[in-house]
């Protein structure tokens, strides 16, 4: 049995057809002078003398049956009028207009339309929702809601705002806008749930920096990220520095710092960062939370209803998942440029790791060389560039050569001294590079110092 409307024959057909719809081009009908009210109402006034670029026979009665736009067109503005004009943009907004007067002859969406862009389905289809909308076709917008929702899925982060965005704001508060923003939080979720893997791998970073608020709401929704919450505040804390973060209203923010959980937050993350977050807002309701949280645990919401602290505050952890260390491998050339510097001017020799995050903070860490004693020490610190104070737990493992050729890990404290040159060389320092290589020999590995760091906010 066919799903078809039994109006379905009459697209396109002349057979009965009582009036034409013209598609004409916007720039042909400003150079004609015609007059319009804006594109819910496209006049009818000198349509005669416009020379159409695409027309379609019409049928008055099933147009004005689900065309609220089009009863009213015939009733007032165009009652004895042979031809009615759509007026399109482009390409792809007269596609659009096209597939939407099918659609309504149909009740259907003829998905051979949408498949045949040759760009992203997406796009398209919100474009034929905003004629759907102008035309006010209440089963036409439903039917490309139930499409965009059922059939079509987001490709980029460019598609999510699309969908999110880019529909009618009579769509977007329908209830059947909930349907695409399912579709929307499936994709988020499934692309960005690493949120560890977001923050440290360039194309994903510059993809989630490119959704728009909505986008990145929906995704602090999600509950089966994998992450730490630091690394949630950490990611957004990024995102809104960034273009569409700069974008984001005062309501926008609002619901972003009632999605974080806030009681997963490391201690000195939630007590001496997230105040001074430039996105947190209603943080003036921390200390009472926070208090509140200490005696009722994951119901502290509802203990102080009176304050409509968000739930989300007192949600459980995300999904957890284990790290890989940071593996520091400094060149033997590196440490033996340091010795022979400090020889040339007596001065402290520093080497620096590159920068890596871990769990909410980006850390350095760096080896120094002192020249009073030749000593070699390892540290590790936090890339704290607003002054925040953070308290952290590390451990750190050096590599060191083992038997049978299988290296084996030892842990060392920040700051031990891994080599001491001059009681090495009975305190001269005559020719230490030498001295220090015979060293350096019992803890290379390839040719490297090796270290392998964890550390994380506490």
């Amino acid at each position: 049995m066919s799903n078809l409307s039994p109006w379905a024959w009459a697209y396109g057909n002349e057979a009965l057809s009582d009036v034409t719809i013209a598609f004409v081009p916007k720039g042909a009908a400003a150079a004609a002078k015609v007059s319009t009210r804006g594109r819910k109402r496209k006049a009818q006034e000198g349509v005669d003398d416009l020379q159409a670029s695409n027309t379609i026979p019409g049928h008055r009665f099933l147009l004005a049956t689900y065309s609220e736009y089009c009863n009213a067109l015939f009733l007032r503005w165009a009652k004895g009028d042979e031809m009615v004009k759509l007026e399109y943009d482009d390409a792809d907004d007269l596609a659009a207009a096209q597939a939407c007067i099918k659609a309504l002859y149909l009740q259907k969406l003829d998905v051979c339309d949408l498949l045949s862009e040759p760009r992203s389905a997406v796009p398209f289809l919100i474009k034929v929702i905003h004629w759907a909308d102008m035309l006010q076709a209440p089963t036409c917008t439903e039917l490309c809601i139930a499409g965009l929702a059922d059939s079509f899925r987001p490709g980029s982060s460019e598609d999510i705002n699309c969908m999110l965005m880019g529909l009618p704001d009579s769509v977007r508060f329908s209830p059947a806008f909930t349907k695409v923003q399912e579709v929307c939080q499936k994709w988020l979720q499934q692309t960005f749930s690493d949120v560890h893997e977001v923050i440290t791998k360039d194309g994903l970073r510059k993809a989630f920096l490119q959704l728009c608020p909505q986008a990145v709401i929906l995704w602090m929704k999600c509950d089966d990220l994998m992450g730490t919450e630091n690394d949630v505040a950490f990611l957004v804390t990024r995102w809104h520095v960034g273009k569409q973060g700069k974008e984001a209203t005062e309501k926008d923010l609002v619901a972003l710092s009632r999605q974080l959980r806030v009681s997963q937050l490391s201690q000195s993350v939630r007590d001496c960062v997230l105040p001074e977050l430039p996105w947190v807002r209603e943080d003036y309701l921390l200390p009472v939370f926070a208090t509140a949280f200490r005696r009722c645990g994951a119901a502290a919401s509802k203990e102080i209803t009176s304050l409509s602290i968000s739930p989300s505050w007192s949600a459980p952890a995300r999904v957890m998942k284990a790290r890989e260390w940071f593996v520091w491998r400094v060149p033997v050339s590196a440490v033996t440029e340091m010795l022979e510097d400090v020889e040339e001017d007596c001065a402290e020799r520093e080497h620096y790791s590159g920068e890596f995050y871990s769990d909410g903070a980006t850390f350095r860490a760096y080896l120094e060389l002192s020249s009073h004693r030749l000593n070699m020490k390892l540290y590790v610190y936090v890339l704290n560039e607003s002054g925040h104070i953070l308290d952290v737990s590390y451990c750190i493992k050096q590599s060191c050569p083992g038997r049978f050729g299988i290296d084996e890990d030892r842990v060392i404290s920040e700051g031990l001294t891994l080599l001491d040159i001059s009681s090495a060389i009975g305190g001269s320092v005559a020719g230490p590079t030498a001295s220090l290589r015979t060293l350096l020999q019992e803890q290379l590995v390839d040719g490297h110092l090796v270290f392998k760091i964890n550390v994380h906010p506490i």
